[in-house]
């Protein structure tokens, strides 16, 4: 009986060698493109950018003593360090009581929780602080029997500036902050820190139509008198009792013509006229010191 034949093993055709890739020409020394047009810029949707939050997490001594004082209800956790423990006790007994979660936390981790190197060892997630509308503001002015004056702010947006005009304005007794809902900054918790606990103290109301809603606290009795760092009175000459709502501009723009319009009066801060106008903040204290002088 013949042995079958072993199978030969399959050999695999060698594949033909590859064309060799041609060199690549140099490319020219300088190659000038066309300059490329800037697009305009978009103008930022206001209401977008200062879209209100729900929740914040409120940091700073004095903002958080403030918010536990005032409005203890909103409180949902408190974060606070060792260091701060034995001066936060009262804080931290209620929230036992109250079955609000609080934690004790290293400062690293405070300064995760709060984006800021600035949270003095506390800090307290709770509910935003509720801006007020007009029609708000005017029916608890109508139930108060001494009313401060009220400070209108225009073009003003940095949130710093708010909290330190905050700060002054609870100082001096001002009733309320007002100005164009979307534009006036949020009550952010840099804000509210820089404010010292003030935010708790003196409302913010949003007016959407500026100067409508400035003719309309005008025809209620409020005199409405713009400051200027070009034109107008002297501030000491002026005559600022009784229901005042004071127009404060952004240092760049000042005060804008709609808004001026509005005033029955303008008065400038002397000075030396070395620089051409004082910090908005500034001012704000300047103007509500005498505003406060002549009424007491």
């Amino acid at each position: 009986m013949k042995r079958p034949h072993a199978k030969k093993p399959f050999k695999r055709p060698a594949r033909p060698a590859a064309p060799a890739r041609p060199v690549a020409a140099a490319r020219p020394a300088a190659v000038q493109r066309p300059a490329r047009q800037e697009r305009p810029a978009r103008p930022l949707d206001d209401a977008r950018r200062h879209q209100a939050k729900t929740e914040e997490m409120f940091h700073g001594l004095r903002a958080c003593e403030a918010l536990f004082a005032r409005r203890a209800a909103d409180v949902i956790r408190v974060y606070v360090t060792e260091a701060r423990k034995r001066q936060f006790a009262k804080l931290l007994d209620w929230c036992a009581r109250e079955r609000k979660g609080f934690q004790i936390v290293a400062d690293e981790n405070l300064v995760r929780l709060t984006g800021s190197i600035h949270h003095e060892g506390v800090a307290i997630l709770a509910k935003a602080i509720r801006r007020w509308s007009l029609d708000e503001l005017l029916r608890d002015l109508a139930a108060r029997k001494a009313v401060g004056p009220l400070v209108y702010l225009d073009g003003v947006q940095n949130p710093h500036n708010l909290g330190s005009i905050l700060r002054t304005a609870a100082h001096f007794g001002v009733a309320a902050i007002v100005g164009r809902a979307g534009e006036l900054p949020p009550l952010s918790p840099a804000a509210v820190r820089v404010a010292e606990g003030a935010a708790e103290f003196v409302p913010v109301c949003d007016c959407v139509d500026p100067v409508a809603d400035l003719r309309r606290l005008a025809k209620d009795g409020f005199r409405i008198v713009a400051t200027s760092s070009l034109r107008g009175g002297p501030l000491g000459k002026a005559k600022l009792g009784g229901r005042t709502v004071l127009v404060l501009g952004s240092e760049g723009e000042g005060v804008s013509r709609s808004i001026e319009a509005v005033a029955t009066d303008c008065v400038q801060i002397p000075g030396t006229g070395a620089v051409e106008s004082l910090n908005v903040s500034v001012a704000c204290g300047v103007v509500l010191a005498e505003v406060w002088r002549q009424n007491h």
